[in-house]
């Protein structure tokens, strides 16, 4: 039986043209709607590309513009932020709506600190304030993740989903990994998780803000869903009763309303 996501990434990808830019020598690529209204730049986690937003492109692509990024292998959130700017500049968008998942909700941070003028709205979807909030995960134990060569972290990864419950999410995830994703790639994102520390206070208004999340994420724990929370008390805080750790994927219409409520 096919899976319906990876049907779906046959329909985004005839429907939209990836384009990608070299800065400083690293690839940014991207799937642009060019619909009219404000832009929206949408960010994945650690596992994927750009298309892990698939679901989110199809259904509102036509009614805003959507940017689903795919981001090079660079841990650090500093010189990741300054090459989405170049990729705005690129793209001639003055101001976005930046929306982060897992690690991307987390270097988007560094964005809005280091370009807050681009900054329309920013969404912290899934996101942790550092490291800490996820050291007691095996997964993210920082010894680990920088001792292994990033061959081996893939096929770990690779092994942790195929012996997962069979789902269409993981389906997708192990596509990705397996043709989409480099092993440099995913261990570069794993090492900005875990050398992650908190970002400075924003410039940018408490009202231009949103905390995203899930209350059934197993990888953000509760005690770091409040840290993130507490940092950006004055925020707007939506919390989806299901969704995982992708909500795109698992919950689209919450997540696609909620997304709607605060980018507009």
């Amino acid at each position: 039986m096919t899976n319906p996501l990876l049907a779906q990434l046959k329909e985004l990808e005839a429907q939209y043209t990836w384009s990608s830019l070299k800065t400083n020598g690293h690839e940014w690529r991207w799937l642009d709607t060019q619909s009219q209204g404000s832009p929206i730049v949408l960010l994945p986690g650690s596992v994927g590309d750009g298309a892990m937003f698939v679901k989110t492109m199809l259904s509102l692509g036509n009614q805003r513009r959507l940017i689903a990024l795919t981001y090079p292998a660079d841990p650090n959130p500093d010189t990741l932020a300054d090459g989405l700017a170049q990729v705005m500049e690129h793209l001639n968008l003055t101001q976005a709506a930046i929306v982060g998942s897992s690690f991307a909700a987390y270097w988007a941070q560094h964005f809005a600190l280091r370009h807050p003028d681009k900054v329309r709205a920013l969404v912290i979807g899934n996101g942790f304030t550092d490291g800490s909030d996820l050291a007691d995960n095996p997964l993210f134990d920082r010894a680990h993740v920088e001792g292994i060569s990033s061959e081996a972290l893939h096929a770990q990864w690779l092994e942790r989903i195929q012996s997962a419950s069979a789902s269409d999410l993981a389906a997708f995830q192990e596509h990705m990994l397996r043709h989409r994703q480099s092993p440099e790639n995913l261990h570069a994102r794993f090492l900005g998780v875990v050398r992650s520390s908190a970002c400075p206070e924003l410039p940018v208004p408490s009202e231009h803000i949103t905390v995203l999340d899930c209350e059934d994420d197993p990888l953000i724990p509760k005690a770091a869903r409040t840290r993130l929370h507490e940092r950006y008390k004055n925020a707007t805080h939506i919390t989806l009763q299901s969704g995982g750790h992708y909500p795109h994927i698992l919950n689209p219409q919450e997540y696609e309303a909620a997304l709607l409520r605060c980018t507009n």
